[in-house]
């Protein structure tokens, strides 16, 4: 089951151009798919096998749809529709970049093992640092989890050799892409004040 992510995004932002937390885009994510599509089972962090976890589940015309969302933001307050909101500052752009790809990985693992299913994976930041253009040629211990605009992900995404333990705690394998992803970032929303810019980045998996 493929469906075009681009009219859920622009009718999310025409009503939320901020999220207060990443729960709160998954379930705004889901509400607006579940409107889009009336018939459908859509549920909420679900464990369909044992072992596996996925953001969302949906399930239509005996097809189903795996979807992993996530929310990276850079700290920003202000008000979007009449709304007060505070957001964070993540920072670690290189272990949140790893927890994108890892995301990936995990769909596409759903994916080879049901008939029928399909996948997706959508970002949405307002930090600059995840896709403003890469500026120089030099690898660097996180080159390949970075998800600036033009980067292209495949095949094995590894650590560089001289990367610190901290920033591989608990995220030390190598992560294995059996498709190409290309790195394309949408506009998403434009708020008041600084990092008040988002963006949104989709990827299909099939």
């Amino acid at each position: 089951m493929a469906i075009n992510v681009a009219p859920i995004m622009s009718k999310l932002s025409g009503e939320r151009g901020a999220f207060h937390s990443e729960a709160d885009f998954q379930h705004a994510f889901a509400w607006e798919l579940q409107r889009q599509h009336v018939g459908a089972q859509i549920r909420l962090e679900t464990r369909p096998t044992q072992g596996q976890h996925l953001d969302i589940l949906m399930r239509e015309g005996g097809r189903e749809l795996a979807i992993e969302l996530k929310y990276l933001t850079a700290a920003w307050s202000g008000v979007d529709h009449g709304e007060e909101l505070h957001l964070l500052n993540h920072g670690a752009q290189d272990i949140r970049g790893y927890d994108c790809v890892k995301d990936l990985v995990r769909v596409e693992h759903f994916v080879r093992s049901r008939p029928d299913a399909t996948g997706l994976v959508v970002v949405l930041s307002n930090d600059p640092a995840y896709w403003r253009p890469i500026t120089h040629d030099r690898e660097t211990n996180a080159s390949q989890f970075r998800l600036r605009e033009g980067t292209v992900l495949e095949g094995i995404r590894a650590w560089g050799a001289l990367t610190g333990e901290g920033t591989k705690k608990n995220r030390t394998a190598d992560l294995v892409l059996a498709g190409r992803y290309a790195c394309v970032w949408k506009p998403y929303s434009n708020l008041d004040g600084r990092r008040g810019e988002f963006r949104s980045l989709a990827w299909g998996v099939s």
